[in-house]
């Protein structure tokens, strides 16, 4: 009798990069092209491209709207900041 087949392994990378990419955005983009460069590799079997597209996904919007805020912040900072040096 003959065992059966073990199912392919997922991608490391792209597991934690998914995860990551809600708790530090930028990782989650890294870890995440990361995860892609291994999965297109000949020869690989391990699964997980769509974790890795997601994590891309989100650590780029996370990145973005993380960008977005830092800018506002800082030029709301700066009005108020200058409003009360006159």
């Amino acid at each position: 009798m003959t065992a059966p087949a073990a199912p392919p392994r997922t991608n490391t990378l792209a597991l934690v990069g998914f995860i990551a990419a809600f708790v530090v955005p930028i990782a989650g983009l890294v870890l995440g092209i990361l995860a892609r460069n291994q999965l297109k590799r000949p020869g690989n079997v391990e699964t997980g491209s769509g974790l890795a597209r997601w994590a891309m996904i989100l650590g780029a919007l996370g990145t973005a709207a993380t960008l977005i805020f830092l800018l506002l912040w800082v030029s709301i900072f700066i009005s108020v900041i200058g409003g009360h040096a006159r």
